[in-house]
């Protein structure tokens, strides 16, 4: 496990998009050499040797359709690589500064740049080693290097502290093109983890809710078992009794609807898979269990007029009976319902006339647990169906409807259920 003084970009940012970043810095020095040689050479006549710089120029020139073509390959890129390239790129630079006077050169100070970029990108012994090889450049370049044959002392003068300020801008806009980049992409990959932690939580709350559910199921069966059975015993001795014999009848179907869900929720548990069936006939018997759930509730629309075959992925029918529960919870009219295919996906709308929720509230709908009411509401329910969701490949999107309430619109790819 690395050490805290081992922590740089590189372990939070692939070297592969360091590359990328380094790649542009190097063809930025590619251009200002050339344009400074042929300035030198051609502009002010200032003769330079053309033949040692100019190969050197045509080598750095392969180094970057090498490396572009290399970031072009899908192979992962280690801390080693992105140091080769940081001294290839410094040895370059010196060898140009050799021919073109060495230490006395006012750009010789951009031999900083590649320590910089190493500073934030690799280990601390990996940064001492190119800062030694620089200092060693650096050194060597005081005395051996081929000195600019320019004959006017003031002209040289003038020429070294222009260079120097130009030096300066170049050297500016290199670190913090490559500083800001770098931290852009840190930022951005902090978003991508956070999100990925917040997703990890969640999915550890909703297995353990899983758990809890599987023990209740077991718990749950015997008594619901008596239940039916009173219901049914009391349904046959008050059936002379219109208001009783009605009560028990409902309880009894409510047993029996319990007794369903956990049956269904068995055969899942032994990984079997669904057997297809029309999508308008799916839809119907869910809205018909439903309605056993919650007689009080009044649903408008129907199931699109399709015989498609349908084969429903593991928990999306709890998930649409979720929001249809919110929705019954939430409105005191009728809850509308509609689904269609539209483009390969499966799309259906649950809207209602309740209070709608506040732009904070829709904000963190699905992905924490609250609710509007003590007991009821928008709580867990909404959060599970968004995990189910997203682990089918689809999605839940919330939105205000015209005249108040909300408009739930689950998608899902339609190739996730035939």
């Amino acid at each position: 496990m690395p050490s805290a003084t081992d922590f740089t970009l590189s372990s939070t940012l692939p070297a592969h998009a360091l590359l990328g970043r380094l790649l542009a810095v190097r063809v930025s020095l590619l251009a200002g050499w050339a344009a400074g040689i042929t300035w030198l050479h051609w502009g002010i006549h200032i003769p330079v040797p053309l033949l040692p710089m100019g190969s050197l120029l045509a080598l750095m020139g392969l180094f970057v359709v090498a490396t572009a073509w290399r970031l072009r390959q899908d192979i992962p890129a280690t801390q080693m690589e992105f140091l080769a390239h940081l001294l290839a790129d410094l040895s370059l630079f010196a060898l140009l500064l050799y021919f073109s006077g060495g230490a006395t050169n006012p750009f010789v100070s951009l031999m900083l740049v590649p320590i910089v970029i190493a500073a934030i990108s690799l280990r601390p012994r990996w940064v001492w080693l190119l800062a030694a090889v620089a200092a060693g450049f650096y050194t060597l370049l005081l005395f051996f290097y081929q000195p600019l044959a320019i004959s006017d002392p003031l002209a040289a003068h003038g020429m070294h502290l222009g260079g120097m300020w130009f030096n300066f801008l170049v050297s500016a806009g290199l670190i913090a093109f490559f500083v800001t980049r770098m931290h852009a992409g840190l930022r951005a990959r902090d978003q991508e983890l956070s999100a990925l932690r917040e997703k990890q939580l969640r999915d550890e709350r909703i297995v353990a809710l899983g758990t809890q559910a599987a023990l209740a199921a077991h718990e749950l069966a015997t008594p619901l078992a008596t239940i039916q059975t009173t219901a049914h015993e009391l349904a046959s001795e008050f059936a002379n009794d219109p208001d009783i014999g009605n009560d028990c009848r409902l309880l009894e179907r409510q047993a029996q609807a319990c007794k369903r869900i956990l049956t269904q929720l068995a055969a899942r548990a032994q990984d079997g898979t669904p057997a297809a069936q029309p999508l308008d006939a799916w839809l119907a018997a869910l809205i018909e269990r439903w309605q056993v759930l919650r007689p009080d509730a009044q649903l408008l629309g129907a199931p699109p007029s399709t015989s498609r075959s349908f084969s429903p992925p593991d928990g999306l029918e709890q998930a649409i009976l979720n929001v249809l529960n919110n929705a019954a919870d939430a409105s005191p009219d009728a809850v509308e319902f509609s689904a269609e295919m539209d483009s390969g996906m499966l799309v259906i709308d649950i809207a209602d006339r309740g209070p709608g929720f506040s732009p904070e509230r829709k904000a963190q709908a699905g992905r924490i647990q609250f609710s509007n009411k003590p007991g009821r509401g928008w709580g867990m329910g909404l959060a599970l169906t968004h995990a189910t969701l997203e682990r089918l490949g689809g999605t839940l999107l919330l939105d205000e409807r015209d005249g108040g309430g909300t408009r739930v619109r689950i998608t899902l790819p339609w190739d996730q259920t035939t």
